[in-house]
């Protein structure tokens, strides 16, 4: 940082990345260094030290001793000059790029050698077996050399000329004016054109197993929009700088979560102590009959303190030695007041229609989350007869055989199915509970690139219009516009079909329903049933509008939502949302902490550690494989002798201050009473690989048994944590077997109770 600049092109790298790839050259030249001198001095057997063919061996491999002594040379200079500075300061690298051209000159030689071994190997008479050591040097260097160059070329290749870089406005430099959405207009284009490739590309190397075909939609510019309002203009990062800050966020994150852990555990142990001491009261009063006696000799207890949130945990800490904290993660408001019966209750009914939400998913997440069963189930099972209430399924009807297999309905209890699937138009079944005595509407959550293009369509939209149409409480409110979208298309949907009024109206006419689309029933004949709306992900943040849609119509409904979104309604509906919709998050899922505001300001805190970093970019990547203190790694402010790039950084981060302030967005959150498990482990000291040997270890992720339930608020995911698990803590499969291994922990004590 900022990006290094090499015969005149703006590279892909910064000068400090280079310290990895120039050690592993040299340790890739070691070998081949040691077979040269060895072959010089002990392995030579026909080769001469005359100057023709017979001496032709003994003559190369001396000259290639000299050769790889500059070459190593070289990397180690690279190394060391790449470990010189911070990610900001950058002036003390100013030789690299003298330095890498002189690798390039030096490479040229070195190729020319090489190949001028292969020719001498190929069209001479070298005696063996001397000519096998002149063939495996020539080798390696080519190869040597031909991947540099490659990479090289990779890194330089489609890159503008610096000077162009230079001559062009830089937007936070110099213009001090607010910005406006016109602004954008450039960079939006430039998005859109790179997520039109990024779709097209995953469409060819998935063989369109996830879509992709209906992605070339108008809502594609908004998506552009989006990503151009968060990444607008450059503060002339590269990859591995933006990698370095979610590192050092990482540690800072991991370091008040310490924090907090070590300040709850005291007060545990207190709350403890006050337990026993009044434990002690009892018995004695009981014992003497004289409470006035006792309690002259018991001394009153102690007043309870107030829990500390993090950020007041890191204050405290930061006043001691080496206790700097970097960022104070904001304080939790305490979570509503429900009862212990309540929360095992609820997490009895997550864990049973937690199938519902998995099942639609379909057979490729059947095979996923059984990859040795799964396949030769859908095998033996999906030979059934098609049946008209079943849409979109394949020949085979895999996506009907994996519902059923994961739900356990037979095909007669499926009403309707659909696993159609396009922008604003997500798959969905209705099918009845007979055990629950329930009809479950389970809508998809995100599997497809449309499905992706709909989350990224994550402006907030005004509910004002649904108020008016449909009569539901959302007036004055917001929801996130892609979710919103989906929710009015499967409520249109149920309302062509006909299907709630088939289910609960015995009155309902009988050209309101499409009796050839739908598995036909008497009209009426569930209106004892209740209404249950479910899904994961998008399906759950569509399922959660849906339900808001529904209830004027259905007012006893409910919604069961699995790792909703951070960004589905305003905060207003979102909390009286709490009287019908229950939602679920598991560990440190990504997804549910996820909105706009909140990757703004997960942008912002990466921006500001990369300014405050004490270390080289180096050091911050060993921080995976030994941990250390946030102290270690980083300033308490920005440092002021960045230089010119400090105040280019400085200039960013204020263009940015001066959009979020001319261009509010609209804050959106995780609604309805939420339900958080988390994994109960003993907390260690902080220390070892963040990768495998941190908290809750596990090579790949962590396992899915022994988690704590616990009531939370909506403003406890208002911040991204920055975790090994976030990612499969949101995955469907793993939400669910967590939910039926809680059910299963639950069971024996209600059964012990009753």
């Amino acid at each position: 940082m900022p990006a290094l600049v090499l015969f005149g092109r703006r590279a892909r790298i910064g000068s400090d990345d280079l310290y990895c790839p120039a050690l592993l050259l040299l340790v890739y030249q070691l070998p081949q260094l040691c077979v040269a001198l060895g072959y010089l001095g002990f392995w030579r057997r026909c080769a001469t030290l005359t100057l023709d063919t017979r001496g032709a061996p003994f003559w190369f491999l001396l000259g290639a001793v000299p050769l790889y002594g500059f070459m190593a040379c070289l990397y180690l200079m690279i190394a060391r000059v790449s470990a010189k500075g911070t990610i900001v300061e950058h002036e003390r690298r100013l030789l690299m790029p003298r330095v890498l051209q002189t690798h390039v000159v030096f490479s040229a030689l070195v190729f020319a050698y090489g190949v001028t071994g292969l020719v001498l190997w190929y069209h001479t008479d070298m005696c063996y077996p001397d000519s096998n050591f002149v063939l495996a040097i020539a080798a390696c260097m080519v190869t040597e050399v031909s991947f540099t160059l490659t990479l090289g070329f990779c890194i330089l290749g489609g890159a503008p000329p610096h000077e162009l870089e230079d001559e062009a406005v830089d937007p936070y430099e110099t213009d001090r004016s607010i910005p406006n959405s016109d602004v954008y207009v450039p960079h939006q284009q430039r998005w859109e054109r790179r997520c039109n490739r990024c779709c097209s590309c995953v469409r060819c190397f998935t063989c369109n197993l996830f879509g992709g075909a209906g992605t070339q939609h108008d809502s594609m510019s908004v998506v552009a929009n989006v990503i151009a309002r968060l990444f607008y203009g450059s503060p002339d990062l590269v990859i591995s700088d933006i990698v370095a800050g979610f590192i050092l966020l990482a540690a800072v994150q991991a370091h008040e979560e310490a924090l907090e852990d070590d300040g709850s555990r005291c007060l545990d142990d207190h709350a403890d102590a006050e337990e026993t001491l009044s434990v002690l009261r009892a018995r004695l009063r009981s014992a003497s009959g004289d409470s006035g006696v006792t309690t002259q000799l018991l001394a009153p207890p102690l007043p309870p303190r107030p829990v500390a949130s993090a950020s007041q945990l890191s204050s405290l800490e930061s006043e001691e030695p080496n206790g700097y904290v970097a960022i104070a993660i904001p304080s939790s408001l305490p979570p509503p007041p429900q009862s212990d019966a309540e929360l095992d209750q609820s997490l009895l009914e997550m864990a049973h229609y937690s199938r519902y939400a998995v099942g639609i998913y379909g057979w490729m997440l059947y095979v996923w989350s059984h990859p040795w069963s799964g396949t030769f189930r859908l095998a033996f099972t999906c030979f059934q007869r098609s049946v008209p209430y079943i849409h979109g399924d394949n020949w085979f009807h895999l996506g009907q055989t994996a519902l059923q297999l994961e739900t356990g309905v037979r095909a007669r209890d499926i009403v309707y199915a659909s696993f159609h699937n396009s922008v604003y138009k997500p798959a969905f079944c209705v099918a009845l509970d007979h055990e629950k005595r329930q009809v479950v509407v389970a809508i998809r959550g995100t599997l497809s690139l449309e499905d992706c293009l709909t989350d990224a369509i994550a402006y907030g939209m005004a509910l004002d219009g649904l108020a008016d149409r449909w009569g539901c409480d959302s007036a004055g409110e917001y929801a996130h516009q892609g979710f919103l979208h989906c929710a009015e298309a499967v409520h249109l949907e149920l309302r062509r079909l006909g299907i709630l009024e088939m289910l609960f109206d015995p009155d309902a006419s009988h050209d309101a329903i499409a009796s050839d689309e739908l598995n036909v029933c008497a009209r009426g004949e569930y209106r004892d049933y209740g209404l249950t709306l479910t899904g994961h992900s998008l399906g759950a943040a569509t399922a959660i509008l849906l339900a808001i849609i529904l209830r004027p119509a259905y007012p006893n409904l409910r919604c069961l939502a699995f790792s909703p979104p951070g960004c589905t309604l305003s905060p207003g509906l979102a909390s009286r949302c709490a009287a019908f919709v229950t939602s679920v998050v598991v560990g440190n899922d990504i997804v549910a902490r996820s909105s706009l505001t909140s990757a703004e300001e997960l942008r912002d805190e990466v921006i500001d550690l990369i300014g405050r970093s004490k270390v080289g970019k180096s050091a911050i990547l060993r921080q995976v494989v030994a941990w250390k203190r946030p102290d270690e790694l980083l300033y308490d402010t920005p440092q002021a002798r960045g230089g010119a790039f400090g105040v280019q950084l400085a200039n960013y981060r204020a263009m940015l201050q001066r959009i979020q302030a001319h261009e509010p967005i609209h804050k959106l959150t995780i609604p309805g009473k939420l339900i958080h498990l988390k994994r109960a482990t003993d907390r260690k000291a902080l220390g070892g690989c963040w990768v495998c040997c941190r908290r809750d270890g596990g090579v790949c992720c962590t396992a899915r048994t022994n988690y704590r339930s616990a009531w939370a608020s909506a403003e406890s995911f208002q911040t991204i944590r920055i975790a090994r698990t976030m990612l499969d803590d949101h995955f469907p499969d793993k939400v669910h077997h967590v939910l039926q291994d809680c059910a299963t922990r639950l069971r024996p004590r209600e059964s012990c109770m009753g």
